[in-house]
């Protein structure tokens, strides 16, 4: 009968390392192995420009909020930028703030605290 139990507590051992070494590849896959591949699409791929006015206009009510001039400057509406692909070529040209003529959100009381270069050029 002890023979038996020294059996299950074998098994259970050698499956239990076998669950370990699953987990730990799974775990440098997902860390190590996507995101380079997220790096990459994130690069190359331009934001839904519906999407970033919409974020922008959330943005800016939450700005509107703010009682000084240091947090309006440091919000999300001054500081986001939103990749575009100008050339039409699917590769992100320039960013553009929530503020810029191209994304074209105007936030009242915030958009003077704004004080960015208005079109960063990628290249």
């Amino acid at each position: 009968m002890n023979k038996r139990g020294a059996e299950l507590s074998m098994n259970v051992i050698i499956i239990s390392i076998l669950v370990i070494l699953v987990l730990l590849v799974l775990v440098f896959f997902f860390l190590g192995g996507t995101s380079n591949l997220f790096q990459q699409i994130q690069k190359q791929s331009p934001d839904n420009l519906e999407f970033g006015t919409n974020e922008c206009l959330s943005k800016c009510q939450l700005a509107q909020g703010y009682t000084s001039e240091t947090a309006k400057r440091n919000s999300g509406y001054c500081s986001a930028t939103y990749s575009v692909d100008s050339d039409g070529d699917g590769i992100v040209d320039e960013k553009h703030h929530c503020w810029s003529n191209t994304i074209g959100v105007t936030c009242p009381g915030v958009s003077d605290f704004c004080t960015f270069n208005e079109v960063e050029q990628i290249g």
